[in-house]
């Protein structure tokens, strides 16, 4: 797409959030049909986009731009088939206060994941929620931290982590700080066995805690807990948008579309019984009737007792 003189020697490590910000670029770029005269915002998009490519390898580089082609093709023929007209307007709004600029209405972009927005000719918005994978198959939409969890929920899991994190520091004699703190487990892997099985109970404490309290739920208020908090579904979202999965690596790209409110998760939810029940050490399995929904995951975001607790939502 642009020639770019700068990339990270393959192998080096690279962030996922600058590759993910690539994807969701070029991904507006191709649903702009490689105009960026529609494309609000280009100047300081392509800033963002030369500075993050220098951040990634060529290789990288090269599979995120086959799959945002794979993924705005799909996505052309989605509103094709779904009554939505040529695209005339390109946003890409993951940073704050853009989504609602672009629609010139508040929108709460916790509850809307979109990435990237269109506007077709006659004026309808489409909210793209964009992901990025080497993988086929289903891949997890949602990482609420812990701090989400515990207002959605009027709970203080987080006071779980900060005691056992203040015990640990005391009996290991840890720096304060998470990333001094990091460097010297790294260092130490006595001490970095002792702190991930120290980490590893207190995944297992959370998640029987958070299972606790979503259990105490009425069926309705757990149902619409799920669709809200997890699964971004809800009547009525505006803007209204899908979810777009670009897939593969090595020029075999592909892309995987899913309306939120109209898929077979969302049927069994509204329709069967939710059952939860206790996966592997930190997970939640969430399903209805007979149909496996996802896991609601407790996770370290790296280092176990030197990084943030958070939670993913994953197939199941």
């Amino acid at each position: 797409m642009l020639n770019f003189k700068h990339f990270l020697e393959d192998g080096k490590r690279i962030s996922n959030t600058d590759s993910a910000d690539v994807n969701e670029i070029l991904y507006g770029y191709f649903m702009a049909n490689e105009n960026w005269n529609i494309f609000h915002g280009a100047a300081d998009a392509k800033r963002q986009l030369e500075s993050k490519v220098k951040k990634i390898t060529k290789s990288e580089y090269v599979d995120q731009e086959g799959r945002a082609k794979a993924m705005a093709n799909e996505t052309i023929k989605w509103m094709k088939a779904n009554g939505y007209g040529r695209v005339s307007e390109v946003w890409w709004t993951a940073r704050p206060g853009v989504l609602a600029k672009a629609v010139g209405v508040d929108v709460d972009s916790r509850k809307n994941p979109t990435d990237v927005l269109v506007i077709d000719n006659n004026g309808y918005p489409l909210g793209l929620s964009a992901k990025s994978t080497k993988t086929k198959g289903d891949i997890g939409f949602k990482n609420p931290g812990i701090g989400t969890i515990d207002k959605s929920l009027n709970i203080n899991l987080k006071k779980l982590y900060d005691d056992e994190l203040e015990k640990t520091i005391k009996q290991f004699n840890l720096p304060e700080t998470a990333a001094a703190r990091k460097k010297f487990i790294r260092e130490n892997p006595g001490i970095q066995k002792q702190t991930t099985a120290i980490g590893i109970k207190l995944m297992a404490n959370i998640r029987d805690e958070f299972m606790k309290k979503i259990n105490s739920l009425s069926q309705d208020k757990l149902k619409e807990y799920l669709f809200s908090d997890w699964m971004d579904v809800s009547d009525g979202l505006y803007p209204p948008y899908i979810k777009v999965t670009g897939q593969g690596k090595g020029g075999n790209y592909s892309a995987t579309l899913m309306d939120p409110l109209k898929n077979s998760k969302i049927s069994a939810l509204n329709t069967d019984k939710i059952k939860l029940s206790k996966v592997g050490n930190e997970s939640i399995g969430v399903q209805a009737g007979t149909k496996k929904i996802m896991k609601m995951r407790v996770k370290f975001e790296s280092e176990k007792m030197a990084s943030s607790i958070k939670f993913s939502g994953d197939p199941w």
